[in-house]
This record gives C-alpha cells, structure tokens and sequence, in this order.
C-alpha cells in the first residue's frame, strides 16, 4: 500500500458516516491488542478552541523533552496534519504500513457487518502510531461530542479539559446548552482532573462541575486574569506570564482564553510531576501557529485566512477584526448549509466593504448562490463564484493593496483554497 492508496483507503471509510457509539472501535482496537492501553493523555473537549489548546499544550510538553503525540482534527492541507509527535507529521511509509495492519482487521469487520467510520479507522491508526513510538505522552482532541466519540475508549487521562462550549452539531448533541455540555462532560472519569475554559455559560458550568464531582475529580476554572496582555497587533499578542515576556502568535481576544486552558492543563501536569520549566512553556507558545486560524497569509496587503465554522467562530473572527484591522475588507465567504448560516453572516458580512461567496467541496455546503442571496441583507456589494479558488482570486482583483482580504466561513474552504492563496501570494 502507497501514501496515495493509504489515504483512499481511509477517506473511503467515509461511506461508513458518523455514528457515535463504541461497539465497531472496541472491536476494531481487540483485534489490534488494544493500543490504546499504556498511553497517558491529556483529553480535549469543547466546541471552540480545541485546536488551540492542543496545540499549544503539545509544543510546551515537547518543548519541556516530552515525547508528545499531538491528535487533533480536521486538516487544512495534508491529512498527516491529523496524527502529528512533536511537531512533525507521521512519516509517510509508517502511515502506510499501519494502515496495511488497519485494514486486515476492518475488512474482517466489514465481512460480520461492523465496519468502522472512517474517524474510527483514523483514532485507531493514531493510537497504533503513539504506541509504536512510546510516547510520554499524547494530546487528544476529541472528534465530535465526547461521551460517545471514538477517542473517549481511552482509560482515566491525566487531565481531561473542556474548551469553550456553544450551539454546534444540535442534531447529534442536543438542542440546549446543557445537552451539550453534558456530551462533552462524557471525557470526565473517576480520579481525575478536569478543567473549564473561563466564562462557560452558567448552566453548562454546571453541569461541567457537578459531573466532574460525580466522576471525584478536582474541577479547576482557568484563570485569564493570570495572563498580563502588554500589546496586541496583526503579529499576535505580547503577554506575561510568571514575569516572562511572551509572543502568543494566535490572533484573537479568546486566545487569551484559550491560553489560559493550556496553562492550567500544565500546572496540572507539574503537580503530577512532570518537569516544565518557564522557559519550555515560552518556548512552547510561541512556536504555536495553526493553519486557518485568523492565519495571515500576508501583510501587504493583508490577506487572512480563518476556519471558524458556526456562530460563536464567526463572533470571534468578527472580534479580531474590530480589534485589529482598519482597513475597507474585502470578505470571501463559504459555509456548510448545516451550521447557522444567518448569525454567522450577521456577525461578518456588514463589517465588509464587498463580499464574495462560494462553494467549499463538501456535500453539505450551501451553494454560493443560495448564501449570495442571504449575504445581501448585511451588504449590497456581492457577488457569487461557486469555484473556491477563482472566488478568491475575484476577491483579489476586487480588492487594491490598501485593503484587507479575509477567506473564512469553513475549514473546507480553507482547505479549498490555502494552497493555492499561499502560491497566489508568493508570486
């Protein structure tokens, strides 16, 4: 099996859909000797934030001398992007040979009617690459929800925490805040160590902090005000931390937020004696950047790229805006027909000089002419271009070098078009 036929095989398993549950990755993770086992970990949940976070919390541990297995999902440009140990993507040829292993055991599954998801093939390759290598330990992002998500075979973790939570998936996750909140508090088990972001909603707090008393856990709230904000700009955010200068290179006001889940997550680790010294964690932060995340693809003229997905990522895109750009904005914008369509054009489209809509390459996406219509009640400048790339290289010719370009609205589209803007831009 090449890197080509490993990565067709996985993206067929699509076929199979989403279904939460544990009967197919248990029997898939038996007949694999359980991988899984002997691993500590650091389990991540929420609806925004949880990229950040782990992300950060990974490159502090490598930082610090961990061997660090960093999962997290979706990709924007390369599927490795998903399964990553400090910092660097699983070699090619090892993705390759355990999906050869992989796929012995889901053909016998599919043959007795179980066949695995595709994100349950893909937790399952994860845990068998983490294992091979040993790692001291492993940050993992859970796929979708938490009480029933693949990732949530694993046994008690050394720390679970809980990112932002807000309306998302409502027809896998309930329809209320606290339906919700109760599917992420599903990561919680006995004896450990659970933290909040800062300003959950209260109900959902709640039922984050009763849940973790049931499961005897120690439920700490993450702190922002320990984080000291010096100056912000287009580079990132210059903070202090224990009286150490910082460069956080993540954009955003709630990335202080989601800052502040990384650092409580490693004074957890350090109380159960781990060794992170000031230095690891400076180091750390700021060799963190994630692709389309408020990502700047340029400065002159300024082009961002952002993956925000639903209401509350558009309202944190629309933030860093205000905060940060003075320029007239042109807006490329592609979402999934799904998520809530009105409130993230309200939150982004009237802070836009002229919008162009598309189509990002997944089934569930609204067509360009369809959010075109919806997009005029907050801009009379709109145009519709169903091919991602082209709309964006519309935007550019629309846009002159004193204004700023933002393409948002999907990690689909972002995955569409950052190629193609990164090639567009370095010419």
């Amino acid at each position: 099996m090449n890197y080509e036929e490993a990565i067709n095989y996985i993206e067929g398993r699509a076929i199979f859909g989403s279904r939460p549950g544990f009967e197919r990755i248990n029997a898939l993770l038996d007949a694999l000797g359980h991988p899984e086992k002997g691993i500590k970990y650091v389990h991540i949940a929420g609806t925004n934030g949880k990229g950040s976070v782990c992300t950060t919390t990974a490159n502090i541990l490598s930082s610090a001398g961990y061997k660090t297995g960093l999962f997290t999902s979706p990709f924007v440009s390369d599927f490795r992007e998903r399964i990553m140990l400090d910092g660097e993507f699983i070699p090619k040829d090892t993705l390759c040979s355990i999906c050869e292993r992989v796929k012995e055991i889901t053909d016998k599954l599919d043959a007795e009617d179980n066949s695995p998801t595709e994100f349950e093939v893909i937790t399952a390759i994860a845990f068998l690459f983490y294992k091979s290598v040993q790692c001291d330990l492993v940050v993992l992002e859970v796929g979708l929800g938490g009480l029933l998500d693949s990732t949530n075979v694993i046994d008690t973790p050394l720390v679970s925490a809980i990112v932002s939570l807000s309306f998302d998936h409502m027809g896998v996750l309930g329809d209320t805040i606290e339906e919700i909140a109760a599917q992420k508090a599903g990561i919680i088990k006995d004896g450990g160590v659970t933290i909040s972001a800062p300003h959950q909603p209260a109900s959902a707090l709640k039922v984050l902090e009763d849940t973790a008393k049931q499961h005897k856990n120690e439920f700490i709230v993450a702190d922002p005000t320990e984080i000291e904000e010096i100056h912000e700009d287009i580079n990132g955010n210059l903070i202090k931390v224990d009286g150490q200068e910082i460069l956080l290179p993540l954009l955003g006001p709630h990335q202080i937020d989601n800052l502040s889940v990384t650092l409580a997550i490693i004074n957890a680790l350090k109380k159960q004696g781990f060794n992170i010294s000031s230095s690891a964690i400076k180091a750390g932060i700021e060799k963190t950047t994630i692709p389309a995340r408020v990502e700047v693809l340029s400065k002159d003229p300024l082009v961002i790229l952002d993956g925000g997905h639903n209401e509350d990522g558009a309202h944190a895109l629309a933030k860093t805006i205000e905060q940060y750009i003075n320029q007239d904005i042109t807006l490329v914008i592609g979402v999934m027909a799904d998520k809530e369509v009105d409130a993230v054009l309200g939150h982004l489209v009237p802070l836009a000089k002229r919008v162009v809509t598309t189509t990002p390459s997944n089934p569930r996406a609204m067509s360009a002419d369809e959010l075109a219509a919806k997009a005029k009640a907050f801009c009379s400048e709109i145009t519709a271009e169903s091919d991602p790339c082209k709309a964006f290289d519309l935007a550019r010719s629309l846009t002159d070098d004193k204004e700023a370009l933002i393409v948002c609205g999907s990690l689909y589209l972002a995955g569409d078009v950052r190629a193609h803007m990164v090639d567009t831009l370095g010419k």
